[in-house]
């Protein structure tokens, strides 16, 4: 079985190609193009490398965030288009999940972390496999003084070394949850976009966005 995963969530689209539950490559775009330019000649490029044609793609993956709402719309709309093209499935991932499993296995907390500027994140907490908080848009300080001790962090935010989503985890998490295959996703929006934000502001509505 081929599948074709996707995170467009960060600010470097990355794409990576499984045989057989085989990692066979991953690529990463160009960082000085955006993503609406990258994505797509980045697959060609990938499955060009690899001997594999779009029509062989027998299942596809995308990370469908929360992270960069463009970036999510994009990659998004991409494996949408080329699910419905080629008559296969999808399997969404999420960005929070696709970070905590390049850590690895551990027996501690995993508190994994994106940066939503301004003091804010998104974030959510996992434990040998099981999600202790789901995928929620927090104040960084408050959420972060509430963990256990022993949490371990990664992503962007308080860690020693920022670490983004990439294909390979969100290849390596959709091939241990096949189950999951939908004929389209949508993306996670756990916050409003700036534009909706300042237009909000602007009429006086009170900001409910952070879920606790």
């Amino acid at each position: 079985m081929m599948l074709l995963a996707v995170d467009t969530t960060a600010s470097v689209a990355t794409a990576a190609l499984f045989c057989d539950g085989i990692l066979l490559g991953e690529k990463e775009a160009d960082a000085t193009k955006k993503h609406a330019e990258t994505v797509l000649p980045l697959i060609d490029d990938l499955l060009e490398q690899n001997g594999v044609s779009i029509s062989q793609i027998d299942l596809f993956a995308v990370d469908i965030g929360p992270g960069s709402f463009t970036g999510v719309r994009i990659g998004v709309s991409i494996i949408n288009a080329l699910a419905f093209a080629s008559g296969k499935s999808i399997i969404p991932v999420d960005a929070l999940r696709t970070l905590a499993q390049s850590v690895g296995e551990a027996t501690q907390p995993i508190c994994a972390m994106i940066d939503a500027r301004n003091g804010n994140a998104y974030a959510a907490l996992y434990q040998a496999g099981e999600t202790l908080i789901e995928p929620c848009a927090v104040e960084i300080e408050s959420f972060l003084s509430k963990l256990p001790s022993n949490t371990l962090h990664v992503g962007d935010v308080r860690t020693t070394v920022k670490s983004y989503p990439r294909a390979k985890q969100v290849g390596m998490l959709a091939l241990l949850d096949l189950d999951a295959a939908v004929k389209e996703t949508e993306p996670i929006y756990l916050r409003a976009s700036q534009a909706e934000r300042l237009k909000k502001t602007a009429a006086g509505e009170e900001n409910r966005e952070c879920m606790r």
